[in-house]
């Protein structure tokens, strides 16, 4: 209240990876932009020690973890379920080959993103 503030942004809009803009593509859908890694809150090894609960802080987890538009077809939905998000895609046997091992070994996969890089994850 009565501060004078300078925003200073390498970006052409302000906000970082706290900004939503609009899709180029389709009319009326924006995009928070960078908001893809909020998902990896949940299984990241030092939220877990930093025990969110425990600060009161509760994370919401959507049946839906992303929606893709495509142009002229119904999105492209990925759910937490991949069984439902298989069945939903025209080529789901293709999601399923390619995501389905890393699916299956999700402690593996959080390991080797998130933990210590200076050792090999189990």
């Amino acid at each position: 209240a009565g501060l004078s503030v300078r925003v200073i942004e390498a970006q052409a809009t302000v906000g970082g990876g706290a900004r939503t803009l609009p899709d180029p593509e389709f009319s009326g859908v924006s995009h928070d932009i960078c908001s893809a890694v909020h998902p990896l809150a949940l299984a990241s090894p030092f939220f877990a020690a930093f025990d969110l609960p425990r600060r009161g802080v509760t994370l919401a987890v959507p049946e839906v973890s992303y929606g893709n538009p495509l142009p002229g077809r119904p999105a492209a939905i990925g759910y937490r379920d991949i069984d439902r998000t298989c069945a939903e895609l025209e080529h789901g046997d293709s999601w399923r080959r390619l995501l389905g091992p890393l699916s299956a070994d999700c402690d593996g996969v959080v390991g080797l993103l998130l933990g210590d890089k200076r050792s090999i994850p189990p």
